[in-house]
């Protein structure tokens, strides 16, 4: 059973990633000039398009990426991130302690014994291949040391030195660029505070205080639109994700622990007014 979940779970992602491949060929766009529009890494890219969602930093990321890959090749990337979640969650489900409970065995039940056969005894006809089997690997043996002592007794050919007395090397093959993230904070005023990162799409967490009594209302703005209005409560978590912007008025800053693209940037700020908390991309970074 844990075998058929896991080939029907792998065989929709290659699904979905087979119409993004598709698309993106269709356009007749290279992953380079993808990833320089969208500025998602080739290798993201390419696990997208293989089906593979065994990428770091996790499941969040690769439906972001999903998300984003699809609206710029022209596709609805809403449609697309439901369809993974739902792939996900079907996933989750199958694994979890209750379904796993449903699997094992119940207690007080025995397995039935399993009759054992008697093995017969080996024929002549048996022992016959055996023993011309073992004769074949004693000549066998004897030929590939005969061989081999042989090749030991030829002077080998001494190394050809090179005129110049220099010994060229291959030319290293170019490594990959490694992609830096930095995360930038300014603090205009108490009121007021700017992150800035030189990565997108923009994934920003949420979580509040796990403490009984916590409440925190807050406003999200994603590029501009209104995507949440809401009171959050005790140790709950809220993701939000943009291409260039995103804008969180929070009522209680303090309860709040943010997270921009899986940097940890500590709690929305002190005790005191309403706060408003910019997330922005910034190539230039």
């Amino acid at each position: 059973m844990a075998e058929e979940v896991r080939n029907g779970r792998q065989e929709k992602l290659v699904e979905l990633g087979e119409m993004i491949r598709a698309r993106r060929e269709n356009l007749g766009l290279s992953i380079e000039e993808v990833q320089e529009k969208t500025k998602i890494r080739s290798k993201y890219l390419r696990a997208i398009e293989a089906g593979d969602d065994r990428i770091a930093p996790g499941k969040a990321y690769f439906r972001v990426f999903l998300k984003s890959y699809a609206e710029f090749l022209g596709l609805d990337g809403l449609e697309f991130s439901r369809a993974y979640r739902e792939i996900a969650d079907e996933d989750d489900r199958y694994w979890s302690p209750a379904a796993a409970a449903q699997e094992a065995p119940k207690a007080g039940k025995t397995r039935p014994r399993r009759r054992t056969r008697r093995k017969k005894g080996m024929g002549a006809v048996g022992k016959l291949l055996v023993a011309l089997l073992l004769l074949g690997a004693i000549i066998f043996g004897g030929t590939r040391l005969y061989a081999l002592y042989s090749s030991r007794q030829e002077d080998p050919e001494p190394p050809q030195e090179p005129e110049n007395g220099i010994v060229e090397q291959p030319d290293p093959e170019p490594d990959e660029p490694v992609h830096e993230v930095r995360v930038q904070r300014e603090d205009p005023s108490e009121e007021v505070t700017v992150f800035t990162i030189n990565e997108t799409p923009l994934l920003v967490t949420l979580k509040t205080s796990e403490e009984e009594g916590t409440r925190c209302w807050i406003q999200v703005q994603a590029d501009g639109q209104t995507v949440v209005e809401k009171t959050m409560g005790p140790g709950e978590e809220l993701e939000v994700t943009a291409g260039d912007e995103i804008k969180v008025r929070a009522g209680a800053p303090w309860v709040l622990s943010l997270t921009l693209n899986g940097e940890d940037l500590g709690a929305g700020g002190p005790y005191g007014p309403v706060k408003d908390l910019i997330f922005r991309y910034d190539e230039d970074l």
